[in-house]
């Protein structure tokens, strides 16, 4: 890591409208993929407890061929806002995270409304950047509503498994297709009682996918305009490389949104993390100094679902009773670019 990177100082925010999670909705395609079956069918030379032992994957669900990433985010999407009893048409806004999404433009927030059956033309836009986008959008969520605006939905994750290499092992058995959604809107009280936001850009050919202008068929795929098999494109480099940095962000991070919500360590009730892989998750929660006890993990049976991650831990947190009311959860994220940042949530 380049000596000379440094961390933005933390800036004062004025928000004096506040915000807090209304509902929330989660969907898993219904088709698991266990290791043993990519294996078999690639004829790796390895055994599944190899992979679990790696990255800590033992299965995932995955998206059937004719699904858009919009019909993954659309099921979670009506789970969400069912669970509150409003419509689309009462949002003030739609955030959409995803991998690739359904085309090119419209962007895939425009498809999601449509499906939703809206009929006001609510601001329906994607806010992308993989893993951390959840995140980026919580924090976007939060300057709307303190700016006006009464409802917003982020719908995040989608499909993921149709767009990475079959035959590389760094990410054949990695990810796994889902969708979480989560309802914005006021509280005359504080919820997110801190945020912290980064990008590193020395790391951002770790997670990447190929430039359109580098894939096979980039003309055709431009001339139809959409991006329906960029099969393979979707590349990790050695994650090892980069742990440094990452326990330092994590550090950084939380020095930040602990100094800026007034509390400690041992005031946290939850830490949830987004599981990139089982190493990175630990090595996470091993920075803060807390217990994997003291934090929820997925990544076993769901894979990395990429922007869905922190949502499906909230969202499955909350339906376990894993999280209560009045506890104080800290949110951590590292993602591509490398970016990354957290945030602390009082329920």
């Amino acid at each position: 890591m380049d000596e000379l990177f440094c961390f933005p100082k933390r800036k004062v925010k004025k928000i004096n409208r506040y915000c807090k999670i209304l509902s929330t909705g989660s969907f898993l395609p219904p088709t698991v993929v266990e290791n043993e079956e990519i294996i078999k069918m690639n004829h790796f030379p390895f055994k599944s407890g190899a992979i679990v032992k790696s990255i800590g994957v033992e299965r995932r669900h995955v998206a059937s061929d004719d699904n858009d990433d919009s019909d993954i985010l659309l099921e979670s999407a009506k789970r969400c806002l069912m669970a509150y009893g409003i419509s689309s048409d009462e949002l003030s806004r739609i955030i959409v995270n995803k991998l690739i999404g359904d085309n090119l433009l419209p962007m895939t927030a425009s498809r999601l409304h449509a499906k939703l059956g809206g009929k006001t033309a609510v601001h329906a836009f994607d806010i992308d950047g993989g893993i951390s986008s959840f995140i980026h959008s919580v924090d976007v969520a939060s300057r709307f509503i303190n700016s006006g605006d009464e409802y917003i939905l982020i719908s995040s994750g989608g499909i993921h498994t149709k767009f990475i290499s079959k035959t590389d092992p760094r990410v054949a058995f990695l990810f796994g297709d889902a969708s979480a959604s989560l309802l914005f809107g006021y509280s005359p009280e504080p919820h997110i009682l801190s945020s912290y936001l980064y990008t590193n850009h020395e790391y951002s050919k770790l997670a990447a996918m190929a430039p359109l202008s580098m894939t096979d068929n980039a003309e055709k795929l431009l001339k139809y305009g959409y991006l329906p098999q960029i099969l393979g494109s979707y590349k990790i480099e050695n994650w090892r490389e980069v742990e440094d940095f990452l326990v330092l962000a994590t550090r950084e991070v939380a020095k930040n949104i602990l100094e800026e919500s007034g509390l400690c360590m041992k005031d946290i009730d939850l830490v949830l993390v987004t599981e990139n892989n089982s190493r990175v998750w630990g090595l996470t929660l091993e920075a803060l100094g807390v217990t994997p006890e003291k934090s929820i993990s997925l990544i076993k049976d769901h894979g990395n679902t990429m922007s869905a991650m922190l949502p499906l831990l909230i969202d499955f947190g909350l339906g376990s009773g894993k999280i209560q009311k009045g506890m104080r959860i800290m949110m951590i994220s590292h993602g591509e670019g490398m970016s990354g940042g957290g945030l602390i949530y009082r329920v």
